[in-house]
């Protein structure tokens, strides 16, 4: 298969692993649509992009944006939702509406990017959802977000099955190199990711171009679906 001219939905394509697919995409002669919740950071990452590329902003938690977005497109081929939020500590002494983004954005915004957008695509078309490997490594007080990648992997097999012949697959990025994990780790983010490379049998932490290139396997194998594809440099082996 081949995404020349073919329709590639981007949530969460403002930033990170989503823009980076977004980029592989257009490589690969896609016409690319990203959305992102900070207007700013989406028209930079459209100027990046460069050409005629399509964007919305909003916030892919919001099932009235979601139906709203995908009501106005024609129709759509392939859709990565790769938006989420990552919170590290706390645990469940943290405050219970803190708590919520994280099931929220990956959870809810997954469900709503299938509900609203597999109407819209043809029967050869593909969603890949994205989870994470702290479903089955989880680290200390993040069991919300380790629960939320849990669920998007047992939402991509169902609607697998639900939403066939359209194929549903999930990506679980290991430790990669994204703004948003730079944010969660502050100041000591370079060091904190030099010290996590030393101990993977990669020896280097993840890019988000790593993750594109899978994405893009997904996307394009016709006879995958229903799997979750893991790309963490080996963290699961140790």
């Amino acid at each position: 298969m081949t995404l020349a001219n073919k329709t590639v939905v981007i949530l969460g394509g403002s930033s990170g692993i989503g823009l980076a697919t977004a980029k592989a995409a257009r490589d690969e002669g896609a016409k690319v649509i990203i959305t992102g919740r900070s207007r700013a950071r989406l028209d930079a990452a459209l100027k990046e992009l460069g050409g005629e590329f399509g964007g919305a902003s909003f916030d892919v938690a919001d099932e009235v944006a979601m139906r709203a977005f995908f009501g106005e497109l024609k129709s759509v081929d392939h859709i990565f939702i790769s938006a989420a939020t990552v919170t590290i500590g706390g645990g469940l002494g943290r405050d219970t509406e803190a708590m919520r983004p994280n099931l929220d954005t990956r959870f809810w915004g997954s469900v709503y990017a299938a509900k609203y957008g597999a109407p819209k695509m043809p029967p050869d078309g593909s969603i890949t959802l994205c989870s994470g490997t702290s479903a089955w490594r989880p680290l200390p007080g993040s069991g919300i977000g380790s629960a939320s990648c849990g669920a998007v992997e047992a939402l991509g097999r169902s609607l697998a099955v639900d939403l066939a012949p359209i194929r549903v697959n999930t990506i679980a990025p290991g430790l990669i190199d994204t703004p948003l994990i730079t944010d969660v780790m502050g100041a000591n983010a370079s060091a904190m990711m030099a010290q996590a490379a030393k101990h993977l049998p990669a020896r280097r932490v993840g890019r988000g171009e790593d993750i594109a290139h899978a994405v893009i396997f997904l996307m394009t194998n016709g006879y995958t679906t229903g799997i979750t594809l893991t790309v963490d440099g080996g963290r699961t082996l140790v």
